[in-house]
């Protein structure tokens, strides 16, 4: 398969959108023509349907409009195997509208561990001597904080099946300056530009054509000062950009992780377009193009907030 980075920056191009729209679940929050249509069914069932037909209405609106969606796997946890039923519902969903499938699980641990996430996610798993492919998705969210070893089973599949991963490196909570701020001692620096240097490093074995890798890093917008500083200690690493939006995040904030070719970051957003609808009781046709004008602005704000960083670098 063709390598990630490639795909992912032509998805973008052609969508003229670096924009990525989670898909993340919340029962609590979603139209009632949603809920009205699953209150017969039994629990189980009504969960799965409830979510996949939600996040069908959104892959709908947006499908257009964005390269790729985002799918939070905790907020499918959190409902049980039918949320994990509706997991595989909406990542069968979204291939079949032709998006890009990230899934952000932040997943690692050591040695046979990390390669059992890798082949769950991104490569093959060994089922009675047959090679299967399980969930399937493009790219998927790790830690690095198992150190370099952990992620080798990652950047195999990567290698493998053209995929990619991105690494926490500077995430986009308040609470992320506890760790990844600390200062190392051998060269006082703060630990999230070695793990910079370390996604850069790693990322050398499966650039594409493009010149950009398919090991990225995950760098929040709600944290521009920083995001300049490890874009220039990353050239070759796309970067996934949380914090935009419900978290706080700015369109400036944000295009602080692009290069000066305008690429080589895509923006995430979820609350601030799935759930942009102000009530309920919204009919279907009237969330869809909700749905879709939100993304359709974030795109524009992200566009538009890129001349002001090229001019900043």
């Amino acid at each position: 398969m063709k390598n990630y980075a490639d795909r992912l920056l032509s998805a973008i191009e052609q969508k003229h959108s670096p924009c990525v729209i989670g898909l993340d679940p919340r029962l609590d929050l979603m139209p009632d023509f949603i809920r009205m249509n699953v209150e017969d069914k039994p629990l189980a069932d009504a969960i799965r349907s409830a979510i996949t037909s939600f996040n069908h209405e959104v892959i709908e609106a947006v499908n257009e409009v964005v390269p790729a969606v985002k799918l939070q796997i905790a907020f499918y946890e959190q409902y049980g195997l039918p949320g994990l039923h509706a997991f595989e519902d909406t990542i069968r969903l979204a291939r079949d509208f032709g998006l890009i499938v990230i899934v952000d699980a932040k997943r690692n641990d050591i040695s046979s561990t990390a390669e059992a996430y890798a082949n769950a996610f991104l490569g093959r798993t060994n089922i009675f001597g047959q090679l299967k492919a399980i969930f399937d998705v493009d790219c998927i969210t790790v830690s690095p904080f198992l150190g370099r070893d952990s992620l080798i089973p990652f950047i195999n599949a990567c290698a493998e099946y053209g995929k990619g991963i991105f690494v926490l490196v500077k995430t986009s909570n308040p609470g992320s300056v506890d760790i990844q701020d600390q200062k190392l001692a051998a060269n006082s620096e703060p630990l999230y530009r070695g793990l910079a240097k370390m996604v850069d490093d790693c990322g050398q074995r499966v650039i594409g054509e493009s010149g950009y890798s398919s090991i990225g890093a995950v760098v929040g917008a709600t944290f521009p000062q920083q995001a300049r500083d490890l874009r220039r200690s990353m050239p070759r690493a796309i970067i996934l950009v949380p914090g935009y939006g419900a978290q706080g995040g700015t369109a400036e904030g944000a295009s602080a992780c692009f290069n000066s070719d305008r690429r080589g970051a895509i923006v995430n957003a979820s609350r601030s377009i799935i759930y942009s609808h102000e009530h309920q009781n919204i009919s279907r046709d009237d969330f869809k193009k909700v749905v879709r004008l939100s993304a359709e602005k974030m795109t524009s704000e992200i566009v538009g907030a890129l001349p002001l960083a090229m001019a900043a670098q």
